[in-house]
């Protein structure tokens, strides 16, 4: 039987999922892994759905077609629009997306125990550098990096800038100079619980108190501090590219950052299996590093571009992010920010 991965073997069932699991943690072999890449490239295409940074995703999708010929289609959203989107192409069984990336790791384990995903069976992932015991904790889904989090500010509108959260309790910071982002998911939780964990359990009331401004995610509460929109924002990218290009911001980083590890999954329903498998390897190669670990943390040592690498980011307590931890949790940001 040949081994690379046609989409009637993804549909196959328990026996073939078991012998992919075996397959993660075994070193594929080259003329099997040479069969996958032939396969991926006949195929095309890959559309990856990820909440990451837009940057970083086309980057990645500009190197993977400089390697391998195979165009990624990115489709770049927040976690609450891309997990509804494929439960439903998983309960339909008419897939479009061939992998997901993102933050959300309880719902990642409760539809991993549910069939969404294939295992990788890249050669990459045998590398004892990334550390596949830790990085592909189920034999299926795996670490691809880690988002994390920088404030940020408009020298033009706060010129002695912030080192750390408590300054954005300054009052001249309120009344809507202040960005936020809005607690969609479980990783945005998570990041109010720990400004609670690091600044008191009242902090977030604090920053509520200051009424800043609502964005759906990072990427747009940065823009806004760009564009002098907003002088301050809590959560985002470092601006290291917006320095680059002459914008009168500044960044920072609190002396223990808040990050949030990115997972990886190749979705059992779509439609390029052979191109999601060669895709997924090299998201954890040297190269795929470059590209999305770039102004965030890598899941390989010493990556060109990265501000860390996920070993040092403080791993999620799953215990305390219960899908009714969370919605309790959603609850009361939702009256301290939202029904004012």
């Amino acid at each position: 039987m040949k081994s690379w991965i046609s989409r009637r073997q993804l549909m196959a069932g328990s026996a073939m999922a078991a012998m992919a699991v075996v397959l993660t943690h075994q070193p594929v072999r080259a003329a099997d892994w040479k069969d996958v890449v032939e396969a991926a490239k006949k195929e095309g295409s890959v559309t990856l759905y990820s909440s990451q940074g837009l940057d970083q995703l086309n980057d990645l999708a500009a190197r993977f077609k400089k390697q391998y010929g195979i165009t990624v289609q990115v489709v770049r959203g927040v976690d609450s629009d891309l997990l509804p989107k494929v439960e439903a192409e998983f309960s339909t069984g008419r897939g479009i997306g061939d992998m997901l990336i993102t933050a959300d790791l309880n719902t990642v384990k409760e539809r991993n125990a549910k069939g969404f995903n294939v295992a990788p069976v890249g050669p990459s992932f045998a590398n004892p550098v990334y550390d596949s015991k830790s990085r592909v904790p189920e034999g299926t889904y795996f670490e691809s990096n880690a988002f994390v989090s920088a404030f940020s500010w408009n020298k033009d509108l706060y010129a002695k800038g912030i080192k750390d959260y408590p300054d954005m309790l300054d009052p001249a910071l309120g009344n809507g100079k202040i960005g936020i982002t809005i607690a969609t998911t479980q990783a945005l939780v998570d990041f109010y619980m720990y400004l609670e964990e690091m600044y008191g359990a009242d902090f977030v009331t604090k920053l509520a108190a200051q009424k800043p401004r609502i964005y759906a995610g990072a990427l747009p509460a940065g823009q806004a501090v760009i564009s002098g929109e907003i002088a301050v924002a809590s959560y985002g990218q470092p601006m290291i590219d917006a320095q680059a290009k002459g914008a009168p911001v500044g960044w920072g980083l609190p002396p223990k950052s808040w990050g949030a590890r990115f997972w990886g999954q190749i979705l059992k329903t779509g439609p390029h299996p052979n191109a999601a498998q060669v895709l997924a390897d090299f998201i954890v190669t040297q190269d795929g590093q470059e590209a999305v670990a770039r102004m965030n943390a890598s899941a390989l040592p010493n990556i060109k571009g990265a501000i860390a690498d996920t070993s040092n980011v403080r791993p999620q307590d799953l215990s305390k992010l219960s899908a009714e931890r969370v919605a309790a949790y959603q609850e009361k940001w939702r009256g301290l920010f939202m029904n004012k």
